[in-house]
C-alpha cells in the first residue's frame, strides 16, 4: 500500500468518524427532556444548515483536487475527489434529515404541543 494510500485510508475513516459524532449530537437533549418542539426544531434547523455548509466544504475540496491537482502530492487525484464527494453526500444527506426533524417540530409548535 502507497503512502498516499494510506494517508487517504486514514483521512476516510477519520471523516466517518467526523459524520458519526455529528449524528450522534444531533437534537438538544434539554429540548427533549421539555417536550419543547420549539427549541429541537431550531436546533435541528441550525444543524441542517452546519451539515449544508459542510458538505460545501467537501465538494469545494473536490473541485479543488480536479482543478489544482499540482498541489497535492498525490497520483491518485480522481480517487481522492471521488472521495471529498462521497463525504459531501454524506452531509447532505444528514442535513436533509435534519431539516426533516426540524420540519417536523415545528409543525408539533404549530399545533399546540410542548410547553
Amino acid at each position: 500500500m502507497t503512502q498516499g494510500l494510506r494517508l487517504a485510508t486514514v483521512f476516510i475513516m477519520f471523516s466517518v468518524v467526523l459524520v458519526m459524532q455529528g449524528c450522534t449530537t444531533m437534537g438538544s437533549t434539554e429540548g427533549i427532556h421539555k417536550g419543547d418542539h420549539q427549541k429541537l426544531a431550531k436546533d435541528y434547523a441550525d444543524q441542517a444548515q452546519e451539515f449544508r455548509e459542510k458538505a460545501q466544504f467537501w465538494e469545494n475540496k473536490a473541485e479543488s483536487y480536479e482543478h489544482h491537482p499540482e498541489l497535492y502530492n498525490s497520483t491518485n487525484i480522481a480517487e481522492q475527489a471521488a472521495h471529498c464527494r462521497e463525504v459531501a453526500q454524506s452531509y447532505r444527506k444528514m442535513a436533509d434529515e435534519a431539516a426533516a426533524l426540524a420540519s417536523t417540530h415545528e409543525n408539533l409548535t404549530r399545533r399546540g404541543q410542548g410547553p
